[in-house]
C-alpha cells in the first residue's frame, strides 16, 4: 500500500516543485536580464502549445498554421492598444475572439475532409494571413509593424518585467489546468474517439464535427491569448515574426515534446526553445546539433519526450503495484430496462452497382434477442449500420420504438437508447478500461462546457458517480479486475465485454452486436452467452449478427438469414437451421449443419 501511494503521489510532487520554481525564479534575476525576457517569452509559447496539443493530440487535428491565430492576437492588441488607447485586458478579450472567429471561418470548410486536408488549408490560410498583414499597409503598418506596444495597467499601475513574467506563467498555468480539466471529462474521452475510433464516437452520440470544432475554437482562443501576451511582451508587432517556420515550430514543438500528453507541449517548449538560445555561441553548428536531437528522438522516443517519460513511469508503476482493494462503496444496481422494438420493411442500400440491402424486412420485439446470421457478404453489418445511422438508406422504412429514424444522424439515434458494439473493437486503446467504459455516457452527463473546464463541484461530482457506474458495469461483464489498464493491452476477448459495458453505461434499450464472439476461447464464448441472457434479463433488446451458430441458437429467439442482400429465411432457430435454402447458401458448411 505504501509503494502505490508513492507511485501517486511522486507524479505530484514532481508538478508541484516544477511550479514552485517557476515562481520564484524572478526573485534570482534582474529585471532586464535576458533571462527573464527569455523565460517570458517561453511561457507565451507554451500557452499557444498547449491549446495546439488539444486540437491535434488530442481531436488529431493537425494545424499547419497556427502561428497566424497568435499573430491575430498579437497585432489585434498591439493595434487597439497603440492607436485606439485600449486597456489590455479588453484588448486581449477581443483579440481572442477575433483569433477565434477568423479560425472557425477558416476550418469550417474542411471539417468533412480528412486530416491532412485540413492541415492543408490551415497552411494556406497561415500563408495568405502572412501576405495580409504586409499588404494591409493602412490597418498593420506594413513591414515596419505596430511598434511601442505598452506594458499591461491595473488601477494605474504599470507591470514591469517581473510582473509580465507573473502574468504570463499565471496565463500559462490555467492554460495548462483548463486543458487538463476537459481531456479527463467527457469532451476529452470525446475528443479521443473522434481521432482514434469515430465510428465509437457516433456510438455515444458524439458528433465528430461538433468535436473537432470545438477542439479547434479552443486553441485558436489560446492562441489569441498567446497573441496578446506576446504583443506586451516583446512591445514590437511586425511581419517577420510569424512566417511559416513560427506555425512548424509549434508542430514540432508537441509532437516531439509528446503528442495528446498533458505534459508534451511544455516539455517540448523548453527543450526546443530553450536549446537553440544555449547553442547561439555553436551558432554554424546549431542546425547540425538540432537536426541530430530530433533524429534522436524520433528513433529512440516516437512518442515524444513526454510518452517515454509516461512509458517509463507505467513500467515502473507496475512493478510497484499491489492489489486493489475491495469496493467499500455500494455497487449500482442494474435495474430493469423497457427495451425498444426494432421494425425494418423494405430497406434498400446499394453502393454502386451493388445491392447490398434489397427490400429487407426484419423485427425485434421490444426485449427480444434476434439473431441476423448469412455468408460472408451478404449484408449484415450494413444492416446494422443503416439501422443505427451510420449509412443513410435509399429506401424503406427503420423504426426504433416507434420513431421512424430513417435519415437521423447516428448520433440522434444513438441518443434514442442504442448501443452499439462492432466486427473488430473500437477502443481507446490509449485510455484505461474505465474510461473506455465511462464514454459510453456522454450523452447522459449533464455537466456543460465551463463547469467541466473549471472543475466545479457538480461537475465533480457528477465525475465521481460516473466513475461508480462504470466500475460496476466492468463488474457486470466480468472485467472489473482491468479497470484501470490501458484497453488496448486488455486481451481480445475482454475487449469485446469492454464494449458492451461502454453500450451498457449509455443506458442501451436496443444493443446490437456485430460478432461479438468472434475470435473468442470456449470458455470466453460461455462467458458471453451467460452475459447475453442476463442483459436480456434486464429487458433490453439484443439484435446481434453472429456467426457462431451454436450461440445464436442458445440465445435467440428469433432468427433472420440473409444471402447478398435479401432474405432468405426467417423464424425460430430450429426452423431456419433446417431450411434447405439455408444449408445450400451455406455450401455444406459445418458449422450450420451442427447447429441445425
Amino acid at each position: 500500500m505504501a509503494a502505490s501511494r508513492a507511485t501517486t503521489l511522486a507524479p505530484l510532487i514532481t508538478q508541484t516543485a516544477f511550479v514552485a520554481v517557476a515562481c520564484v525564479f524572478p526573485l534570482f534575476v534582474g529585471s532586464n536580464s535576458y533571462a527573464l525576457y527569455v523565460a517570458t517569452q517561453l511561457g507565451v509559447y507554451i500557452i499557444a502549445a498547449i491549446g495546439l496539443n488539444l486540437l491535434a493530440g488530442y481531436a488529431g487535428q493537425v494545424s499547419l498554421g497556427h502561428a497566424a491565430f497568435v499573430a491575430i492576437g498579437a497585432y489585434a492588441t498591439a493595434l487597439l492598444m497603440v492607436d485606439h488607447a485600449w486597456s489590455f485586458w479588453a484588448a486581449s478579450l477581443v483579440s481572442m475572439a477575433l483569433a477565434t472567429g477568423l479560425g472557425m471561418l477558416s476550418a469550417l470548410p474542411s471539417f468533412r475532409l480528412s486530416t491532412w486536408y485540413f492541415a492543408f488549408i490551415t497552411l494556406a490560410f497561415a500563408l495568405v494571413f502572412e501576405k495580409m498583414i504586409v499588404e494591409w499597409r493602412w490597418l498593420t503598418k506594413g513591414f515596419a509593424g505596430v511598434i511601442g506596444v505598452p506594458a499591461p495597467r491595473i488601477f494605474g499601475y504599470e507591470f514591469g518585467p517581473k510582473i509580465l513574467y507573473l502574468l504570463v506563467f499565471a496565463s500559462a498555468v490555467v492554460a495548462f489546468l483548463i486543458v487538463r480539466n476537459i481531456v479527463q471529462s467527457r469532451f476529452g474521452r470525446a475528443f479521443v474517439a473522434v481521432r482514434d475510433a469515430p465510428a465509437a464516437a457516433l456510438a455515444v452520440g458524439a458528433s465528430p464535427q461538433s468535436m473537432k470544432m470545438l477542439a479547434f475554437v479552443i486553441a485558436a482562443a489560446m492562441a489569441g491569448a498567446a497573441g496578446s501576451l506576446f504583443a506586451v511582451q516583446k512591445t514590437v508587432v511586425t511581419p517577420d515574426d510569424f512566417t511559416a517556420d513560427f506555425s512548424i515550430f509549434f508542430v514540432l514543438t508537441v509532437v516531439l515534446g509528446g503528442l495528446g500528453t498533458l505534459w508534451g507541449p511544455v516539455i517540448g517548449a523548453f527543450v526546443f526553445f530553450l536549446i537553440p538560445e544555449f547553442l547561439s555561441s555553436l551558432q554554424s553548428w546549431r542546425m547540425l546539433i538540432y537536426g541530430c536531437l530530433l533524429l534522436v528522438l524520433m528513433l529512440f522516443a516516437p512518442h515524444g519526450l513526454a510518452g517515454a517519460l509516461r512509458q517509463a513511469w507505467r513500467r515502473y508503476a507496475q512493478t510497484q503495484k499491489t492489489p486493489a482493494a475491495a469496493r467499500t462503496d455500494t455497487p449500482v444496481e442494474h435495474v430493469a430496462v423497457a427495451g425498444l422494438a426494432l421494425e425494418i420493411t423494405g430497406l434498400q442500400k446499394r453502393f454502386g452497382g451493388v445491392a447490398a440491402l434489397d427490400d429487407v424486412e426484419f423485427i425485434a420485439p421490444a426485449g427480444s434477442c434476434s439473431a441476423i446470421v448469412g455468408p460472408n457478404g451478404s449484408g449484415k453489418t450494413t444492416l446494422l449500420n443503416v439501422s443505427g445511422g451510420y449509412y443513410l438508406a435509399d429506401a424503406g422504412s427503420v423504426r426504433i420504438g416507434g420513431v421512424e429514424t430513417n435519415g437521423m444522424s447516428a448520433q440522434r439515434i444513438a441518443a434514442l437508447g442504442i448501443g452499439r458494439t462492432f466486427q473488430t473493437p473500437r477502443l481507446l486503446n490509449e485510455l484505461a478500461v474505465i474510461e473506455n467504459v465511462m464514454l459510453g455516457a456522454y450523452r447522459r452527463e449533464r455537466a456543460g462546457f465551463a463547469s467541466t473546464a473549471l472543475r466545479l463541484p457538480g461537475a465533480r461530482a457528477e465525475t465521481r458517480r460516473m466513475r461508480a457506474e462504470a466500475l460496476d458495469h466492468l463488474e457486470f461483464v466480468g472485467v472489473a479486475d482491468h479497470a484501470e489498464d490501458p484497453a488496448g493491452e486488455v486481451p481480445h476477448g475482454q475487449q469485446r465485454l469492454i464494449e458492451i459495458a461502454r453500450a451498457l453505461m449509455g443506458g442501451a434499450r436496443l444493443i446490437m452486436l456485430d460478432e461479438p464472439a468472434a475470435g473468442l476461447s470456449m470458455t470466453e464464448l460461455d462467458r458471453l452467452d451467460q452475459l447475453l441472457v442476463r442483459i436480456r434479463k434486464l429487458g433490453a433488446t439484443i439484435v446481434i449478427v453472429e456467426h457462431h451458430l451454436d450461440l445464436v441458437a442458445s440465445i435467440a429467439s428469433f432468427v433472420t438469414v440473409l444471402d447478398r442482400g435479401k432474405i432468405l429465411a426467417s423464424g425460430s432457430p430450429a426452423d431456419v437451421f433446417k431450411d434447405e435454402r439455408v444449408l445450400q447458401a451455406y455450401m455444406g458448411d459445418r458449422a450450420l449443419r451442427s447447429g441445425a
